[in-house]
């Protein structure tokens, strides 16, 4: 064990659970009860990343029900999101570039580190393979169970498999029935775009969808390098897509708007314009798009019409979290900023939240957009974690219902009817590209090597 995953375990030790609040920082750092209260909050958990003193807290993600910290000196650690306790911790090199969100399926954790990928052990944080990736990654991990995904600096989406296989092409399996886990990277195949690639990749199921910095959007098989289709919209596509249902895409465009699409038919059910380029994911919650675009004006968009529900002026701030009748922002000066979710009305501005109430998150310049449910988390660079709820929301409130399909399922009929577009002028796949490759097949030379090799 390395001295600092030792040190890690030591102070958590010392400190005991989150919880209990035993950690030292400064008083001035923690809003109050009494603060908090005045804003409808309350803490749910607070914890510290074991970091040294010249060590940086750089960034922080969700999925499934970990929270993931990245400091500039390379360390990896995970959280259970709900408690706040401390999981386990790993090292992905001495200094970390270009950190990125991480991604997790049942067994395994992805995370990258400049050019290379981890796959670390979920349960123990064990690296089970590094791949090198011979280029800067710029997008967070995805993955599903056979695959991980990752974009690239060149504008490429790589892609490997994470079982192995025999010669027949099925999956091996050892005596418990269980899937043999690779242990290094098996490449699959890559899909190039133009420009750097930093919109998170999004599985749906048997397809793989993509957003390029060329503003493009690219739906693909995601067990074979085949191309169902690309939609091009008219700017870049840098944010995080979201997903409503089994089948609606949520494209943020550069080009101000935010674009429905049918994700097995590519109809554009609608699309809505924000009035400015929207360089953030949307999150989806219910029947609800919250989206801000670059001039900050939060809209909310009802999903199955693609019609305003209302829209409102922030200051340019990110989207945190959304619960069952507030959303919450952090302003460019991490300042907290509340919405009514019903009407759009101002429940506290930064003047309200700051001044007023006295709650102050200034020092708090690590956040993540919570688009799981309605949990509130944020950091500091030395390493101090907050996670907030509302007051008596003991248990979190999640934006999509967990029983439903998983986005991209195909029940066993086959591919029902999809509804009508309602923006029936707007084109509905790219126009024709005589420099692109055809769409069922992939780029010359992003087809997988001989071998399954790179």
């Amino acid at each position: 064990m390395s001295r600092r995953m030792l040190l890690g375990w030591v102070l958590l030790g010392l400190w005991g659970t989150s919880t209990h609040g035993q950690i030292p920082v400064s008083r001035d750092l923690l809003p109050t009860r009494t603060a908090l209260a005045r804003v409808g909050l309350e803490r749910h958990w607070m914890a510290m990343v074991p970091v040294l003193a010249t060590e940086r807290l750089l960034e922080i993600s969700l999925a499934d029900n970990l929270l993931f910290a990245q400091t500039d000196h390379a360390n990896f650690y995970v959280y259970d999101a709900e408690s706040g306790r401390m999981l386990w911790a790993a090292q992905l090199g001495r200094v970390m570039g270009n950190p990125q969100p991480a991604s997790v399926n049942s067994r395994l954790v992805f995370a990258t580190n400049a050019n290379l990928l981890f796959a670390l052990d979920k349960s123990t944080g064990r690296t089970v393979w590094v791949e090198n990736l011979k280029t800067m990654a710029t997008s967070p991990t995805a993955c599903d169970e056979e695959r991980v995904y990752v974009g690239l600096e060149t504008g490429m989406l790589r892609t490997f498999f994470l079982y192995d296989r025999d010669d027949k092409n099925l999956l091996k399996r050892d005596s418990q029935g269980r899937s043999v886990l690779a242990s290094q990277a098996h490449f699959a195949y890559n899909w190039q775009t133009s420009g750097p690639l930093r919109s998170r990749p999004l599985p749906a199921g048997r397809l793989i969808t993509f957003g390029g910095h060329d503003g493009r959007v690219y739906v693909a098989l995601s067990e074979t390098p085949t191309m169902v289709y690309r939609f091009a919209t008219g700017g870049e596509i840098d944010a995080p897509m979201g997903s409503y249902g089994t089948r609606t895409l949520l494209v943020p465009s550069a080009d101000h708007n935010l674009y429905a699409v049918d994700l097995f038919t590519a109809n554009v059910n609608w699309s809505f314009s924000t009035g400015a380029p929207v360089l953030q994911e949307p999150l989806v919650a219910d029947n609800d798009a919250y989206v801000v675009n670059a001039a900050g004006t939060l809209n909310a968009v009802d999903i199955p019409s693609g019609r305003a529900r209302w829209s409102t002026s922030t200051l340019g701030g990110q989207l945190i979290s959304v619960s069952g009748t507030r959303i919450y922002l952090e302003t460019q000066d991490q300042d907290l900023f509340v919405v009514d979710r019903g009407t759009g009305r101002i429940v506290a501005d930064p003047r309200t939240t700051y001044s007023r109430a006295g709650v102050n998150f200034r020092a708090y310049n690590v956040e993540t957009s919570n688009r799981l449910n309605d949990r509130i988390y944020m950091g500091t660079g030395n390493g101090l974690l907050l996670s907030l709820r509302e007051i008596g929301q003991l248990r979190p409130r999640p934006l999509r219902n967990p029983k439903a399909p998983a986005f991209g399922y195909i029940p066993p009929e086959g591919i029902p009817d999809a509804p009508p577009a309602t923006s029936p002028t707007l084109p509905l796949a790219e126009p024709k590209d005589e420099n692109a490759p055809p769409a069922n097949e992939a780029p010359a030379e992003d087809k997988p090597a001989p071998g399954g090799g790179q």
